[in-house]
């Protein structure tokens, strides 16, 4: 080992470190990474700063929550995939392929991030998750560059990924671009019976690697015209229907047409669309907290908004019907982009003044940079406080125009909450 380790943000450790604390270091790496072979994820391990991959102990109990927290619809299609993930995440030693299937805006992708956000506890990135996205090039792709574009966009990354994680959740977006052909070449990434893959560029050319213990997911919208599923269809029927978009597109033997890994997807109802409006506006609040982190300064505070974001109850059902006629063709996706577009200026907007202006105190939580400093680790030259915490409310409110805007509650002198100025934070 060398005697002097370095680490990103940290002075080096002077030379003259006792045999035993190295001794100590190296148990504890060989401890990490035998930890991080333990739980399927085989990314290397640098420095004594844990499994970079780390995986919640009950991911089924996880996915559930996070359903109930923030997806809507699509009922019949959470059963059949609860099951599918139970087999995946505790029997399975073959790789799991479900087809989502269904009109765009329905929950497909999000879904599927739900899954990996289920099974892999750090985000940002998650880690075990890999999303390749297909597009319409391929469909004017000249057959003899299909090979080419098959090794450049889908088998070289997910190579990569499994080298790194094995156990990864790979989701192949929009596979109804590609024809009969493409899809015949990615059967062995599928195959239960030689679950292995290879790449001929990049790092990890000519090895094979298994995907046995991979999770994949394909989302594909074959009805395109939005004329053959409804809302009222039960399960039995938007199967038949979608196996047979699935037959006409690919092949009556295609993998993607299997009745047991289709799952349906159906269009939202109007209440469904209306609670998804609800669900983004509560997330506009989240939303303010991150942002007076990201935007404030002094980088070794932690900011707790306490606040709370006050707006009409009629909001969400005004914001509805503003987009109504487009969730028609996408489904929730117009309600994500108005709010990105019309609302979230505003947050940002409301989160600069509540830096600026607002009203603030001191929690009893430290920071872990605070923690660093305990333990001896030098970090410079950030001055380390303890988290500071804003208590303003914010209204939204729309005016006669149709533009949204925020306002900050202001307080009177208080004991508890005294205004700070920007600068003494």
């Amino acid at each position: 080992l060398s005697p002097r380790i370095m680490a990103p943000g940290l002075h080096a450790l002077p030379a003259a470190v006792p045999r035993g604390l190295w001794l100590v270091l190296v148990t504890s790496l060989m401890a990490l990474e035998a930890q991080a072979q333990y739980r399927k994820c085989q990314y290397p391990i640098l420095g004594v700063f844990g499994d970079l991959c780390p995986r919640n102990p009950d991911p089924v109990k996880r996915w559930k929550a996070l359903v109930k927290e923030s997806f809507r619809g699509q009922e019949m299609a959470l059963e059949m995939v609860e099951r599918a993930f139970k087999v995946s995440t505790y029997l399975r030693e073959a790789p799991t392929m479900l087809h989502f299937s269904g009109p765009t805006g329905v929950g497909k992708s999000f879904l599927a991030m739900l899954l990996a956000k289920a099974v892999f506890a750090r985000e940002d990135p998650i880690c075990g998750y890999l999303e390749l996205r297909m597009s319409v090039s391929w469909r004017h792709t000249p057959e003899d560059k299909v090979a080419d574009m098959i090794e450049r966009e889908i088998l070289r990354p997910l190579v990569e990924q499994l080298a790194v994680c094995p156990a990864s959740i790979v989701v192949i977006d929009d596979i109804h671009f590609l024809n009969g052909q493409h899809v015949r070449a990615l059967r062995g990434i599928f195959d239960e019976t030689h679950p292995e893959i290879s790449c001929s560029t990049g790092t990890y050319k000519n090895k094979r690697w298994s995907t046995s213990k991979a999770l994949f997911i394909v989302t594909s919208d074959l009805d395109e015209n939005m004329a053959s599923l409804s809302t009222t269809m039960t399960k039995k029927e938007a199967t038949k229907v979608i196996r047979k978009l699935a037959q006409q597109k690919w092949g009556g033997k295609s993998l993607m047409a299997a009745p047991s890994h289709l799952v349906p997807f159906l269009p939202l109802e109007p209440d469904q669309l209306l609670k998804i409006a609800q669900d983004q506006l509560q997330q506009l609040e989240m939303l303010i907290g991150k942002m007076l982190n990201k935007l404030n300064p002094s980088k070794g505070i932690i900011i707790d908004w306490i606040g709370s974001l006050k707006y009409s109850p009629n909001l969400a059902s005004e914001i509805y019907e503003e987009v109504k006629e487009d969730t028609k063709l996408y489904g929730a996706r117009p309600i994500n982009n108005f709010m990105q577009m019309r609302l979230y200026p505003s947050a940002i907007d409301v989160s600069r003044e509540l830096l600026e202006k607002g009203s603030r105190g001191n929690t009893d939580r430290k920071s872990s940079m605070h923690w660093a400093r305990e333990l001896g680790i030098y970090i410079s030259p950030i001055d380390i406080r303890k988290p500071a915490r804003i208590v303003n409310n914010v209204e939204l409110w729309k005016d006669a125009n149709g533009d949204f805007h925020t306002t900050m509650e202001t307080f009177g002198s208080s004991p508890s909450a005294s205004p700070t100025s920007h600068d003494e934070l």
